[in-house]
């Protein structure tokens, strides 16, 4: 399956069941807080808060979108099987329409069934002292047969804000070939700049699996670069570079 393939078999799974496109978003934010736009989730940062105005903008509160990011946070790892500064992030979000369970069904059904792959493990978000364990997540996918749930801690499985504040909330991660490609996120709290979650009156879902990661995974290849989407690129630059003795 070629990356537009994957693209547009991802759009079409969520539009069938429920979901509008949106478009990815400006890579200059409209958020003050950061300078670039770095997840799915930015352009819809409001709409967590007020998923009723979610419904009034978008005519629903179930999305999905491909937004193109820019991330600098793990710039020490760029450059290696696969992590990149620019990237396209295949999202589904729900502002009060569905939560973990429909979620973590919806991602499973699409790597399992309509990309014919393999979960080897999930992690879930372990616990500290602000946020409890989260058990349901674990339940769920034991539900599905997923056996191998790991749990981790707040810097594996616990994302947000993006920028000073915002919504966050515990993750569950799905490895395939022992590579991180889907955070499925349920955003319960809003992080103030003071660092402290409030719960959120509607929790909400934000997901984002990187393109350059899946290709890798459903094209059978060790890292990004030997994926359709740098193979091209590759080629044509050998082409072009004169060769030195």
């Amino acid at each position: 399956m070629s990356s537009a393939e994957i693209r547009q078999c991802f759009l079409n799974f969520f539009t069938c069941r429920g979901h509008k496109v949106v478009p990815s978003s400006s890579l200059v934010p409209d958020d003050p807080s950061v300078l670039l736009t770095t997840a799915g989730m930015q352009q819809f940062k409001k709409y967590y808060l007020e998923p009723d105005v979610a419904e009034r903008d978008l005519e629903t509160r179930n999305i999905v979108s491909i937004q193109k990011s820019f991330r600098t946070s793990d710039i020490d790892e760029v450059g290696d099987d696969s992590h990149l500064t620019f990237f396209e992030m295949l999202g589904n979000f729900s502002f009060g329409g569905y939560f973990k369970k429909e979620a973590i069904e919806l991602a499973y059904e699409f790597i399992t069934r309509e990309l014919s792959l393999t979960v080897d493990y999930v992690t879930i978000f372990a616990g500290d002292d602000q946020v409890s364990l989260d058990g349901e997540s674990k339940k769920i996918w034991q539900t599905l047969g997923v056996k191998d749930v790991r749990e981790r801690g707040r810097a594996d499985n616990f994302w947000g804000p993006t920028g000073a504040e915002g919504p966050c909330g515990p993750t569950t991660e799905i490895y395939v070939n022992n590579l991180e490609i889907w955070n499925l996120v349920f955003n319960e709290y809003y992080c103030r700049p003071n660092k402290t979650l409030e719960p959120l009156t509607s929790s909400g879902v934000d997901t984002g699996m990187g393109l350059e990661r899946l290709a890798m995974a459903v094209q059978g290849q060790n890292n990004i670069f030997g994926t359709d989407l740098f193979t091209p690129l590759l080629a044509s630059l050998s082409d072009a570079l004169p060769l030195r003795i």
